[in-house]
């Protein structure tokens, strides 16, 4: 029997466990296994999905993700809003955009057509991404606030991605290069391809967020650096949640 009470209580999770912070290795399997059969649109591959957990080493991506890509400007700009899953969620899945196809089916599009495309199959990563993840017990919250990388001038903008590209690289290398060797695009190959960090799933197996609707209401967490976040710790208030159309007359 399907569990709708798994949707009708979702909401984006603000503040999880770090008690409860175990990713036990064979939901691990199962996320990667969902993820390289999600379809695409065309079969054209335009991003990865990074796994990043609590290692020294992933920890240090996702606090570079933290301070200089997943936050947004509120109250007038006064306060700095993080999506503190990013760095505090157990565990979280990057989207790891390209800036061309590295599996391009159809190098005759054009990059208008490439970008829609890369677009499109994000989205339907990320949709399935949150549905399995719900469905595994997990509480989710997904982001796509990066407000610090593209809202800066073009100096600093362009600073970020060559630092971001250079710690994919330098990190990620042996695997990425090996898939990407395997469908080089009619551009899009290893030397040209540039990395940038997109939409970011935080996940975790216990959720301590406040689940009332709050508003402008922004709490701060510290890091074990020192370092103070403010996030908002309430659920926002949504848009009507009906939005289907047709369904009512073939079940009623």
């Amino acid at each position: 029997m399907l569990d709708k009470t798994v949707w009708e209580n979702r909401h984006t999770t603000r503040l999880f466990s770090e008690e409860s912070t175990s990713i036990p290795k064979d939901d691990l399997k199962y996320l990667e296994t969902v993820i390289n059969n999600i379809p695409s649109q065309c079969s054209i591959k335009s991003h990865f999905w990074v796994y990043l957990g609590q290692s020294e080493e992933d920890m240090k991506i996702r606090t570079w993700l933290a301070d200089n890509v997943f936050w947004i400007m509120q109250k007038d700009d006064t306060v700095k809003e993080h999506m503190l899953g990013v760095i505090q969620a157990p565990a979280i899945l990057l989207s790891l955009r390209c800036s061309d196809p590295w599996a391009n089916t159809e190098p005759d599009k054009t990059d208008e057509d490439h970008s829609e495309l890369a677009i499109r199959s994000e989205g339907f990563h990320a949709g399935v991404i949150l549905a399995t993840l719900l469905n595994m017990n997990y509480n989710v919250a997904t982001f796509g606030c990066t407000n610090g990388l593209h809202n800066v001038g073009e100096k600093e903008k362009t600073e970020k991605r060559e630092a971001f590209n250079k710690m994919i690289r330098d990190r990620y290398t042996d695997e990425l290069e090996e898939l990407v060797s395997k469908f080089p695009g009619d551009v899009g190959n290893w030397d040209d391809i540039e990395f940038f960090p997109s939409i970011s799933t935080c996940f975790g197996p216990e959720a301590i967020d406040n689940d009332k609707t709050q508003v402008d209401i922004f709490e701060k967490w510290t890091s074990p650096s020192g370092k103070d976040y403010r996030f908002y710790n309430g659920i926002k208030t949504r848009t009507p949640a009906a939005a289907c159309v047709g369904f009512r007359r073939n079940y009623e």
